[in-house]
């Protein structure tokens, strides 16, 4: 007899599917709400007509892009659930809803297919269970991510063309609060500690002696618990506090990742002068930038308070600031370093401890002043001196006011004058130079340009 095969149909149970429905808008304005909550409505709908549906969840996430699954809660809590075999469908609106990086989409459903969960996209009509979705998903989720760069760029294009008509962005900042009709209206309680900050800086303390009382005093600070060094910096920084603003101080680096980038050149930034009421005085914020600028020692030394306004008497080059810690004169360490003629193309003859240079100007301010200062300090000096011309043992002094005088510079019989001292220094370097003496200092002025550009540098100089 021949063979015959007979086939066994099995009574097929209508197997239930628990579905999960995943929703997205981009923004959380009253429309794009709403539309969340319209699909989520659908989703409801679908399920209660479909006999074979249990519906889990909806997971839906507002105000947040699609082109990358990080930061998205509900999706990754959506993704977790799937992976505990809590569901077997998950339904969305379209591709773009999903994701708009086509990276995310295909390594997102493989990953679901892997815990034998699979996605249905409504609108492309797409089935993850169908064998041959993945080439279809792969081109419908290029042309998603496309949009998304397409949309990316106009939005760009938007915001650049704002900036150069000078409309501001609304962003929270101390000493300020914002309406709905009107940007950086000032918050009077915040804005004195901002005027509080900006004068004791100007008039000489150090932003940490600042830093601490105000966090000794408990005062609200910018932004967490505790005032903290970077958010002073920032503070003083901020050109919004005298009421204009800077727009385009950073960027998108690309639809995809969304980096936000300090701009260096990339793209144009636009100054906008006066666009909104002012918390500081200019001139003071003025003074506080160029202090801000004499207090960075990335270069070694900070010249606070003169800055660029000494020139050396022998070759007119400006002279620069030297700590010179631990050097001695008049038996005494020096504290407060002194003014050189090292920089770039310098002559070396002469070098000016600061003390005595201070002693002879605020003696000079305090005459014709009738004033009682005991430190140098920039506001002061800034608004009242025009000029100051170095000799060997005295200044001249040129006012703002058109006058002009000569004070006297006091050196006791232990102390050199500049150009004696400048022998003295330039002696020491020669030694350190020449290997006979090790550089103990973390800086000195005469080295720091021939460690950086001289190539044929002899090991022993290269100490420093």
């Amino acid at each position: 007899m021949p063979k015959t095969v007979t086939r066994i149909e099995q009574p097929k149970m209508a197997a239930r599917k628990r579905v999960a429905a995943y929703c997205r808008v981009s923004t959380d304005k009253d429309a794009q709400i709403e539309s969340l909550e319209n699909q989520m409505e659908t989703f409801r709908y679908r399920a209660a007509t479909r006999g074979d549906w249990d519906l889990v969840n909806i997971y839906a996430d507002e105000g947040l892009s699609g082109t990358s699954t990080k930061g998205r809660v509900q999706f990754q809590e959506m993704i977790e659930d799937c992976k505990a075999g809590k569901i077997d469908y998950i339904i969305t609106k379209s591709i773009s809803r999903f994701a708009r990086n086509t990276v995310d989409t295909l390594s997102t459903v493989r990953q679901l297919q892997s815990y034998g969960v699979y996605v249905y996209f409504e609108k492309e009509g797409i089935d993850t269970a169908d064998s041959f979705s993945e080439m279809v998903l792969t081109i419908m989720a290029s042309f998603a991510q496309e949009e998304s760069r397409s949309i990316s760029e106009n939005v760009k294009w938007g915001i650049r063309k704002r900036f150069e008509a000078g409309q501001e962005v609304k962003v929270p900042l101390y000493g300020f609060y914002h309406t709905n009709d009107e940007l950086f209206l000032i918050q009077e309680d915040e804005a004195a500690i901002v005027c509080e900050v900006f004068e004791r800086f100007v008039h000489g303390e150090a932003p940490q002696v600042i830093l601490n009382d105000m966090i000794a005093r408990d005062v609200k600070p910018p932004a967490g618990k505790c005032w903290k060094r970077l958010q002073l910096d920032r503070m003083i920084r901020n050109e919004k506090y005298i009421g204009d603003v800077i727009l385009q101080k950073t960027y998108i680096e690309n639809h995809l990742n969304h980096k936000q980038i300090r701009n260096k050149g990339e793209l144009p930034m636009f100054r906008v002068e006066n666009a909104h009421a002012a918390i500081v005085d200019r001139h003071i914020f003025e003074q506080a930038q160029k202090i801000m600028a004499m207090r960075n020692v990335s270069n070694g030394n900070c010249s606070y308070p003169y800055g660029d306004i000494l020139c050396c008497p022998h070759c007119g080059k400006p002279l620069i600031h030297g700590s010179l810690n631990n050097f001695y004169y008049d038996g005494q360490r020096i504290q407060n370093g002194g003014w050189g003629c090292y920089g770039k193309d310098g002559c070396g003859q002469y070098l000016l401890i600061q003390n005595i240079l201070d002693k002879a100007i605020i003696t000079a301010y305090n005459e014709k002043y009738n004033d009682t200062q005991e430190t140098v300090e920039y506001y002061w000096l800034d608004d009242t001196i025009k000029e100051i011309k170095l000799d060997e043992y005295q200044i001249t002094i040129y006012w703002r006011d058109g006058e002009k005088c000569i004070s006297k510079m006091h050196f006791s019989n232990n102390c050199y004058s500049p150009s004696q001292y400048s022998v003295f220094y330039n002696d020491y370097l020669e030694r350190v130079r020449s290997g006979k003496t090790k550089n103990k200092y973390k800086y000195l002025m005469g080295l720091t340009r021939e460690k950086h550009h001289d190539n044929n540098q002899d090991p022993s100089e290269k100490r420093e």
